[in-house]
Order: C-alpha cells, then sequence, then structure tokens
C-alpha cells in the first residue's frame, strides 16, 4: 500500500547526471590533467567525508527538515577518536564510542525537533554552535597530529586497481537506497516528507521516523569522522566548517526537494550532487580560480537548485489546474 510514496527515478535526476558528465568533459578540455587516474582518485578521497554525510542529509531533507549541525558534529567526534587513538585504546572501543556519540547528538536534535516541534533550523544552529564551542574546549586552539587509526588502510587501499575507500562508499549508498526503495523504513520517510498527517492517520509514527532519521544523520556524521581521522590523520579547529553547506548543495543538486516533500529524490541523485560539487571543487583549483569563490559558486547552485525546483513545480501545478478546470 505504502509503495505509492516511493518515487521513481525522475527528471530531476537525469539532469544531475547530464550536468555532471558535461562538467567533466568542460574541465577536461581546459585541463587535460582534470581526466587522469590519479586526479579523479583524489577527488574521491578529498570528499569522502561530504559523500558519507549527503546520505544523512538527504534523509533528513525528505522530511522537510535540514541537519546544519552535521559538520560539528564531525568535529567533535573527530576529537574524541584522536584522544582515544593517543591514549592507544582498543579499536573497536574507538568505533563503538564514535557511533554512540553520533547517534546521541542526532537523537537530540531528532528528540528537539519531533516532541517540541521546534523548527529543525533552529535546533540544528544551536547544536551547532555548541558543539563548535565544545570543539574549542576539546582542542584548546591546537592541533591533533600523528593520529593512525588500524582501519587508515581503507584510505590508501586498493583492489584491482579501485580504491577500497570508494568501494566502500559505493556499497554505502546501494545499501540506503535499497532501504528507501525498498524496506517499509524508507516508504515510511517518503510518505512522512510527502504529507504528515496523511502519514500519521494511515499508522505511520512520524515523530518516531523523524527521531530515527536525526539518529542516522548523526550516526554517519560519527562514520565520516573516522574516514576523516583516517585520510588526515590529523584534527584542527576549522573542521567541518564547510561540510553542512556542501551536503545541502549535493543533496539539492541531487534532486532532493529544498522543502522535502517526499515526492521526488534519492540517495542516486544525491550522490551525483555528491560528484557535481567534488569535481567543481577540484576544477576550481586546477584552473587555479581564487578558492574564495568556491562557496560563491556552491550557494550560487543552491539557489539555482531551488529556483529549477520552483519554476518546475509551478508548472506542473498550472497543468493540474488547468486539468481540474478542463
Amino acid at each position: 500500500m505504502m509503495k505509492k510514496y516511493v518515487p521513481k527515478p525522475g527528471r530531476r535526476e537525469y539532469v544531475t547526471f547530464l550536468l555532471l558528465f558535461a562538467e567533466i568533459i568542460l574541465f577536461g578540455i581546459l585541463e587535460p590533467n582534470f581526466l587522469t587516474v590519479d586526479n579523479l582518485i583524489r577527488v574521491i578521497q578529498n570528499n569522502a567525508e561530504i559523500a558519507m554525510v549527503s546520505i544523512g542529509m538527504t534523509i533528513v531533507m525528505l522530511l522537510g527538515g535540514i541537519d546544519l549541525s552535521v559538520g560539528s558534529v564531525m568535529g567533535v567526534i573527530a576529537i574524541v577518536i584522536g584522544y582515544m587513538l593517543q591514549a592507544e585504546m582498543n579499536i573497536f572501543l574507538i568505533v563503538a564510542a564514535a557511533i554512540g556519540i553520533g547517534v546521541a547528538v542526532g537523537f537530540l536534535n531528532g528528540f528537539l525537533v519531533a516532541k517540541f516541534n521546534i523548527p529543525d533550523m533552529i535546533v540544528t544552529i544551536a547544536t551547532m554552535n555548541i558543539w563548535k564551542a565544545v570543539i574549542f574546549a576539546l582542542l584548546g586552539g591546537k592541533w591533533l597530529t600523528g593520529l593512525n587509526p588500524g582501519y587508515g588502510v581503507i584510505t590508501r587501499a586498493k583492489i584491482f586497481g579501485i580504491p577500497v575507500l570508494l568501494l566502500f562508499i559505493i556499497a554505502i549508498y546501494a545499501l540506503f537506497y535499497y532501504f528507501l526503495m525498498y524496506r517499509k523504513f524508507g516508504r515510511y520517510i517518503y510518505a512522512t516528507g510527502c504529507n504528515p498527517q496523511s502519514a500519521n492517520l494511515s499508522g505511520i509514527n512520524v515523530k518516531k521516523i523523524k527521531l530515527i532519521s536525526y539518529c542516522i544523520s548523526g550516526g554517519i556524521a560519527a562514520f565520516a569522522a573516522m574516514l576523516y581521522i583516517a585520510r588526515m590523520g590529523s584534527v584542527e579547529m576549522t573542521i567541518g566548517s564547510d561540510l553542512p553547506i556542501a551536503c545541502i548543495a549535493a543533496v539539492t543538486i541531487g534532486g532532493t526537494g529544498a522543502k522535502g516533500n517526499g515526492k521526488r529524490g534519492s540517495v542516486i541523485g544525491t550522490l551525483a550532487g555528491v560528484l557535481f560539487i567534488a569535481f567543481l571543487k577540484n576544477g576550481i583549483v586546477i584552473l587555479g580560480i581564487p578558492s574564495l569563490l568556491e562557496n560563491c559558486f556552491i550557494g550560487s547552485l543552491i539557489v539555482l537548485s531551488v529556483l529549477f525546483d520552483a519554476v518546475t513545480g509551478n508548472q506542473k501545478s498550472g497543468k493540474k489546474a488547468k486539468e481540474v478546470t478542463v
């Protein structure tokens, strides 16, 4: 019965993949080194955290919400991991602690949003600033360096010339695609995002779905923190500061509406959006464009994506109105 809430890949996702293809061709023409294997691998490695966190952001935005705290959450968890590594604690304990903190923080966000109906933007801005203060308190203006977790091999190893990190990201996206498209929980997310009142009347615990979604977002931020430590081997004060805007851009460019609606969007579109943002950032560096313009480009893309959704949405509404009139 709930299958009607699960959208098929739409024009929006196809547009994103076409833009991605055009971007790759354009940068490849402007700079031949852009299409080298080493550069493509570097792009994947440098954007692993964005790719991971964007999954959680997709789920939250499908519900019509947003999570601006993910960057600070990732930062706090990375610092905790760093101190635990310096103390030479068991790696399984470190992983468990990281995931536990991420889920707990997500639970706090989800509880405030679902239980008290506080706007998600206000909640996550508040918790973002709280965790930024925690980052400063934990680091005290210093860096954590020389970190070498045992699982760090995932960011460097290859299987038949293919980076294990790439295979890992593809596997995570495939897993969440399966759960969102073919499992009951995924259908509940789309149903809740499409119409919370109708979903509630049909027996879906809307508050529980929102709570779990924010927990997932926090848990994924923990995995991103682990990848960051493995990739960088250090933690600095500004960790995660640009992460929320990059993830929101990837999700909106990938086809998930800025207002959710549950009618459109998938992790496949988000993956295309992540790659588009990743190659854009890389192309800016290779072409020698000032890095200060990077956020300008990303912000502009978000606005254009929202405008595209608004225009196409209005056109569809107009067609439906004409059909009703006729």
